[in-house]
């Protein structure tokens, strides 16, 4: 007791100096916590360092915790703060097991304007064979995206059951969600900044970009006409999943290529004794058997994926009414992107679309946001947005 003032002491364990500490009464501990974190003498630091600030002069029971707490409240520090171990969902996994039953589909470029007049294409994919498409387009507008898938892809095979896109307007277009509705094609989107939730058809991507680089021509403007050579390239080469060609579990067989004409073909057709239907039998009985085993190979793959991804994870679990902070992945031109806060928020889960897919609203009237679960982190600070608990 000092001057009637109530202190404690307490020995630094580094200098081994005895420092009073102010006894707090308990209306005073926010204001103290207030001016040892947020102020601008005090620069939001971290726990540890506010907790020595706190120390070093007042003492009151569970102060520790008490810092904790105001810092994971502080939205400041949290829209800025980069989360030592960001907060990661278990792999999803979608096995498909009949061909064109489930296709993704994406635009790549601009590319240099071509001789033909082309500066994108469409790249389609199928999610169980591996077959890949790809039709150069003038332009990316709805209507040019829509009549070339109809066009090239429907009208050669047919009308998938699931197409799976990002978020690019086209595909999110009126014109787009028509076309689904009226064909009954199931329509999946990946989540913003997420490419991969969609890793098919960005490897796909990868792989033309790379074989085209190496044939285009010095101004890239033939790029359009080396576009078929990769796909047969791609097509005709085993897939690492199903240890098969796209090819073989396309048509039941693998296609001739300049090769196999200097150097023999295989005797895969039809002799002069050989029926037409037991031709048939024979190449379905084949088409059937190595589909299976690329089933087999997709669910082990699959598998083993899933078991390395998620040894890493540390999914959290949200539920409507949640509030959120949401992770800034575009960045804002003419400013460092060194000095830009990294989160956004408070958002508040509106709906649970799965258990990695939430959507969420600032406020009642603010725009809604579909996003995944890894952008997402917990927010422990006091809400005020319009939501009714």
């Amino acid at each position: 007791m000092i001057n009637d003032v109530l202190y404690g002491k307490w020995i630094h364990t580094t200098t081994e100096q005895t420092i009073l500490q102010l006894i707090v009464p308990n209306v005073w501990k926010q204001d103290i916590l207030e001016m040892l974190h947020n102020d601008l003498q005090s620069e939001h630091l971290g726990i540890h360092k506010t907790t020595a600030r706190v120390q070093n002069r007042f003492y009151w029971l569970g102060y520790k915790q008490d810092v904790i707490t105001h810092l994971q409240n502080c939205i400041v520090c949290n829209s800025r703060k980069r989360s030592s171990r960001r907060s990661k969902s278990k792999m999803k996994q979608y096995n498909v097991g009949a061909p064109l039953e489930r296709v993704a589909m994406d635009l790549v470029g601009p590319f240099p304007l071509s001789y033909r007049g082309n500066k994108y294409a469409l790249v389609v994919s199928d999610y169980f064979i591996k077959w890949a498409e790809g039709y150069p387009l003038p332009d990316m507008e709805a209507q040019t995206v829509a009549d070339s898938f109809i066009k090239n892809f429907i009208c050669r095979f047919g009308i998938p059951r699931q197409i799976h896109t990002d978020q690019g307007r086209q595909f999110e277009s009126k014109l787009f969600k028509e076309l689904c509705e009226k064909l009954r094609i199931h329509k999946t989107r990946t989540t913003a900044f997420r490419p991969q939730s969609d890793g098919l058809v960005e490897r796909l991507n990868r792989s033309l970009e790379n074989i085209i680089s190496k044939y285009v021509g010095k101004n890239q403007r033939d790029w359009d006409e080396q576009l078929p050579w990769a796909l047969m390239a791609y097509r005709s080469s085993e897939h690492e999943t199903t240890k098969l060609s796209p090819c073989m579990l396309m048509l039941g067989r693998e296609i001739e290529l300049p090769i196999d004409l200097i150097y023999g073909q295989r005797d895969e057709f039809p002799n002069e004794t050989e029926t037409t239907n037991a031709y048939v039998q024979k190449v379905q009985t084949l088409i059937w058997d190595v589909q299976q085993k690329a089933r087999k190979n997709i669910i082990t793959a699959s598998n083993r994926q899933k078991r390395q991804y998620d040894l890493r994870a540390n999914q959290n679990s949200y539920k409507v009414g949640d509030s959120v902070w949401l992770n800034i992945l575009a960045r804002v031109k003419h400013i460092s992107p060194k000095l830009q806060k990294q989160w956004d928020g408070p958002y508040i889960i509106t709906e649970v679309i799965s258990d990695v897919i939430y959507r969420i609203q600032k406020s009642p009237n603010s725009k809604f946001q579909v996003v995944h679960h890894d952008r997402l982190k917990r927010f422990y600070g006091k809400v005020d947005n319009g939501f009714v608990n």
